[in-house]
């Protein structure tokens, strides 16, 4: 059969856009990252440090990598995905710890450290994570870990629950809200809004608020992070620790229980 000129110009059209297509998917970032799904998500996540989670759009990304919209689509259908992607990506970072069979609440401490270190790597984006901690296999792994060390020390299944939420909850609170953070305001823009908020405290009347203006700079900026995160997370785990002191003890152990003869009827 020989091809009419139509179908000339069908098949030059379709190999046009199939040709520009696979250049697009293809595209680099000025930073020299090839367009590909791990460079899209670790760029969301920069760009979410830098400006706050809102600024991420599949728009504003493709100007960036200089492509199309219809590019990004072909490695992530949509900006929920995306954002999804992100949570993930914040998760994976995380290396769980080699499991020794011994459970104790220093473990628990380990794993909230680990954690923390891997959410104040992107600040701009720890909601992310919350919302995909049971979805994704490393935090899975990351909540079974947990509610095993909780179990074995003794907290009921809805403590145990309980706990583990409140731990990731601490966590992303320590990094979201750390002073200084101000993870929602652009980068360009932080220094004016801190210098404002200290400003704020420094400027109230001191036989009021004495504390406040001395503690002004502490409040609204964070000059020792490492101190910062490990006081957030002792706290949380004396927290635990004491409430475990207070669970109910039994007055002999269960292999007693089981070993004593019954009595007669």
């Amino acid at each position: 059969m020989v091809p009419t000129s139509t179908s000339r110009r069908s098949a030059a059209t379709s190999a046009a856009t199939s040709a520009a297509t696979g250049a697009a998917a293809t595209a680099g970032h000025p930073d020299g990252a090839a367009l590909s799904r791990e460079a899209i998500v670790d760029h969301a996540l920069a760009m979410a440090d830098l400006e706050g989670l809102d600024a991420v759009s599949i728009r504003r990304i493709a100007q960036d990598f200089a492509v199309t919209p219809m590019a990004l689509y072909w490695h992530v259908k949509n900006k929920d995905e995306l954002l999804a992607a992100m949570g993930d990506r914040i998760l994976e970072s995380l290396v769980m710890p080699a499991d020794g069979g011994e459970r104790d609440l220093d473990q628990l401490r380990e794993l909230m450290t680990l954690l923390v270190a891997a959410l104040s790597a992107h600040p701009g984006s720890t909601g992310l994570a919350q919302v995909r901690v049971l979805q994704c296999e490393t935090g899975q792994l990351l909540a079974e870990r947990a509610l095993d060390i909780l179990r074995l020390s003794g907290f009921s299944v809805e403590q145990s629950a309980n706990l583990a939420r409140a731990c990731l909850q601490t966590a992303i609170m320590l990094v979201s809200g750390r002073p200084g953070a101000e993870t929602r305001t652009p980068q360009d823009e932080r220094a004016a809004v801190l210098a404002g908020k200290h400003a704020a405290l420094a400027g109230l009347p001191r036989d009021r608020f004495p504390h406040l203006i001395e503690c002004a700079a502490a409040l609204t900026d964070c000059d020792d992070e490492i101190s910062y995160y490990q006081g957030g997370i002792e706290l949380f785990i004396a927290g635990v620790q004491a409430l475990r002191r207070r669970l109910p003890t039994r007055d002999q152990p269960l292999s007693a229980e089981i070993s004593r003869p019954r009595s007669a009827d």
